[in-house]
C-alpha cells in the first residue's frame, strides 16, 4: 500500500478546540494550540522557517474539520514529511518494482505501443479518452527530450524511461517529493503524471482529464479531482525559497560584499599567471559550499573585489553555454548532485560584459567540497569569508545544524 495513503488512513494529528496560532521563536515559525506547541500523533511539531508555510497550514487547520476529513492539505503533506521522510527516510523507491510496471505510461514509453484501451469506439468517451492521452503522450515526450540534457542516465540494455524517471524524482525537493506520493497514492496515479504535474509540463486539467480517461477514477469527475491538486500546487508554491526574483545583479554588486554576498573575478582564470587554474575554482567551490552550509548568499563570479566588472569572458569558454556546462558539471561533481535544487544561477550583461550570480539556499543537509586533487572539507560562512572546519568543529556544527541521524 502506498506509505501516504496508509499515513492518510490512520489518525495522524492530535487536534482539539484550543485557538491556534503561529509563534516565531529563533527566526522559526512554531504553531501553537492553546499554550503547547501544536504536534502530529507521533510527536512531530509543526515548525517551519517560513511563515508564509506556517500561516497556509494554519488556515487550513482553522478552516476544516481535520479529524473527520481525509483530503490532501497542507497540514496533511507537512505531518507526513515530519513522520516519515525525516524519521524513516524516503519510502516511495521501495515501491518502484510495483509502481512503474503498474502505471501505464510507463508501459507505453517501454514497449512503444499503445497496447490498453481505456474506452471501446462504441463508448461516448472515447474520443475525449484519445484527445487526452494523446496530449499527456506528447508531454511525455516534451519532458524526456527537456530531462535527459538535465540528468546522466546511463546506456545499458534497459529502455531508460524508468531509471530517467528515477532520476528525475530524486532531484526533487522533499515537498515535491511528498506530493508526488500523495498524488500517486490518493489517486492510484502511478509515477508519470504527478510528475509531470509538479514539474510544471501538465496543467491540473490535463490531469484530471488523464486520469478520468484512463478509467483511473471513473467513479469522480474533474471538478472532485481539481480541488486536491489546487491545494497540492498551493503548498507548493508556498514552500518554495524565495530568491529575490527581480533583483538585478547590479543593485547587489552595490551593496558590497559580506556574509551573504561575495565576488570572483574569474572562475577558472588565473590572471596572474595567464592559464587556468584549479585553485581558482576551488574558490567559488568553497565559496557555494560555505553558503549551502550556512544561512545561503549569491556568488557574483566576473566580479572584482572592488565592484567593478572582469565578465566571464575572461575564462576564455566558447559561449555561455559552455561556462555554464562547466560550472554544474564541477558543483554535481565536488558538492554532490543531490544539492542543485538549492541553486541557481542567473546570467546578466553587465557594461558588455557578463556576470554570473550563483543564489545558494541554505541545504538541508551537511555539504562537504570533495575537488580531486585537494584535501575533502567543510566550509562555513563567517562573516564575508568562508573558513575551513577541522573535523571535530565539523561535527559539532553539523549535529547543532543539521538534522542528521
Amino acid at each position: 500500500m502506498n506509505a501516504f495513503k496508509n499515513y492518510q488512513d490512520k489518525q495522524w494529528l492530535d487536534f482539539d478546540s484550543e485557538p491556534l496560532d503561529v509563534v516565531k521563536h529563533d527566526h522559526k515559525f512554531n504553531i501553537f494550540q492553546g499554550d503547547k506547541p501544536l504536534k502530529t500523533i507521533q510527536g512531530s511539531a509543526f515548525v517551519h522557517d517560513s511563515e508564509r508555510v506556517a500561516q497556509l497550514i494554519i488556515t487550513d487547520l482553522m478552516f476544516r474539520k481535520w479529524k473527520d476529513e481525509k483530503e490532501l492539505s497542507a497540514p496533511l503533506l507537512y505531518a507526513f514529511q515530519k513522520d516519515v521522510f525525516e524519521k524513516s527516510g524516503d519510502p516511495f523507491p521501495g515501491d518502484w518494482t510495483t509502481l512503474f510496471p503498474s502505471d501505464p505510461f510507463v508501459t507505453i514509453k517501454t514497449s512503444g505501443k499503445y497496447n490498453f484501451q481505456p474506452v471501446g469506439p462504441e463508448d461516448d468517451l472515447f474520443s475525449f479518452a484519445f484527445i487526452s492521452l494523446s496530449g499527456l503522450i506528447r508531454s511525455i515526450n516534451d519532458f524526456v527530450n527537456s530531462t535527459m540534457s538535465e540528468v546522466v542516465v546511463p546506456e545499458t540494455d534497459e529502455h531508460p524511461f524508468p531509471e530517467l524517471l528515477r532520476l528525475s524524482y530524486a532531484r526533487l525537493t522533499v515537498e515535491k517529493k511528498v506530493v508526488v506520493q500523495a498524488l500517486s497514492g490518493i489517486h492510484h496515479s502511478g509515477m508519470v503524471l504527478p510528475l509531470l504535474l509538479i514539474s510544471g509540463v501538465i496543467s491540473p486539467l490535463e490531469y484530471s482529464k488523464g486520469l478520468i480517461a484512463l478509467k483511473i477514477r471513473e467513479e469522480q469527475h474533474i471538478s472532485d479531482l481539481l480541488p486536491d491538486l489546487t491545494r497540492t500546487l498551493d503548498y507548493l508554491e508556498c514552500v518554495e525559497p524565495e530568491l529575490e526574483p527581480g533583483k538585478h545583479i547590479s543593485l547587489i554588486i552595490k551593496e558590497g560584499e559580506s556574509d551573504v554576498i561575495e565576488f570572483k573575478s574569474t572562475f577558472r582564470w588565473d590572471i596572474r599567471a595567464g592559464k587556468t587554474n584549479q585553485a581558482v575554482e576551488r574558490a567559488s567551490l568553497k565559496t557555494i559550499a560555505a553558503f549551502l552550509n550556512s544561512n545561503g548568499g549569491d556568488l557574483l563570479i566576473g566580479v572584482r573585489d572592488d565592484g567593478s566588472i572582469e565578465g566571464i569572458e575572461t575564462d576564455k569558454f566558447v559561449n555561455d553555454d559552455k561556462f555554464l556546462l562547466h560550472l554544474w558539471t564541477l558543483i554535481r561533481t565536488c558538492l554532490g548532485r543531490d544539492i542543485s535544487p538549492y541553486i541557481r544561477t542567473i546570467l546578466e550583461k553587465t557594461d558588455d560584459r557578463t556576470v554570473c550570480m550563483v543564489q545558494c539556499q541554505r541545504s538541508n543537509r551537511p555539504v562537504f567540497l570533495r575537488q580531486p586533487g585537494f584535501d575533502e572539507a567543510f566550509y562555513i560562512r563567517v562573516g564575508p569569508s568562508s573558513n575551513a572546519m577541522d573535523i571535530s568543529e565539523a561535527l559539532k556544527y553539523i549535529a547543532d545544524h543539521f538534522n542528521v541521524r
